[in-house]
């Protein structure tokens, strides 16, 4: 099991020398070949961060992971390649300003004298790009533009900008992180009881065209400026959605367990939802 595996899944060949170009087809790749999924938390699977792990799990099992998987794998490769990546760890606040720990890791580097945002772990609202550190202007990334916002205490917030009001992602310092930071919040994720992947189903997948998000009942899918929302109300529904969008090879009897578990204590809420807002 080597790295030259994950490249050949991704078909990319790196270049001689390090150039933009290369970093923003593996972030398109990744985010098309990989579903960003918590389904090992949910089915209390181990959740190694070695690299064989990673490589057995995301590449060769198609079982995709989430940011402490993802991001790792892609530093790895880009040390690998010679593109001196830093690790980065930030507090998700998904717009709302709260005491929260560094439960998202993902990658700085730089290139030409610029340092750029790498994320390839972020769900449904990951860029699909690089984000450019230092410019304070939108920067489009597959459907969705985002734009870098400088803090008064060293921190940076990364939001989306959409043209209305600017949603806050998450919000990063760049002091230095080592692996031993990245297992606490690994740790913090998928084991603490008010962790969101211990509670919740999520799972995406996307392109620089189109977004496929399961968020426990809801079933979403974006293509240009066209949205729709599907209800998910059975297990054999979920299994369908999981091995069509999401290229999960998963036996029925998983989603049995997923759906009882998880999704049909929320369908009442969900369907009561869905009938007031018709």
């Amino acid at each position: 099991m080597n790295l030259d595996d994950y490249l050949a899944k991704l078909a990319l060949t790196p270049p001689a020398q390090p150039n933009l170009a290369f970093l923003q087809r593996l972030v398109v790749r990744h985010l098309e070949c990989f579903s960003f999924n918590n389904l090992a938390v949910l089915l209390k699977q181990p959740l190694p961060l070695d690299i064989p792990a990673l490589l057995d799990k995301v590449v060769y099992q198609q079982r995709g992971g989430y940011c402490f998987e993802h991001n790792k794998l892609a530093y790895q490769l880009l040390e690998h390649l010679g593109y001196s990546p830093k690790i980065v760890l930030g507090r998700v606040l998904n717009n709302y300003i709260r005491p929260v720990p560094r439960t998202h890791r993902f990658n700085l580097l730089e290139l030409n004298g610029e340092k750029y945002l790498l994320d390839v772990g972020f769900g449904p609202a990951c860029p699909v790009g690089l984000i450019a550190l230092s410019q304070a202007n939108a920067q489009p990334a597959g459907l969705d533009s985002y734009r870098i916002r400088a803090l008064e205490n060293n921190e940076y917030e990364l939001l989306q900008d959409n043209g209305s009001e600017p949603f806050i992602l998450y919000r990063f310092d760049l002091a230095e992180y080592s692996e031993a930071d990245c297992e606490l919040g690994h740790f913090y994720s998928h084991q603490h009881p008010d962790a969101v992947f211990v509670n919740n189903l999520l799972v995406s997948r996307k392109n620089a065209e189109q977004v496929w998000a399961l968020s426990n009942t809801t079933f979403t899918h974006r293509q240009g400026e066209q949205h729709s929302e599907t209800l998910v109300s059975s297990a054999t529904q979920l299994h369908q959605l999981l091995t069509q969008y999401f290229f999960m090879a998963l036996a029925p009897e998983v989603c049995e367990f997923l759906f009882e578990r998880y999704l049909a204590p929320k369908l009442p809420e969900a369907k009561s939802d869905n009938r007031a807002s018709q």
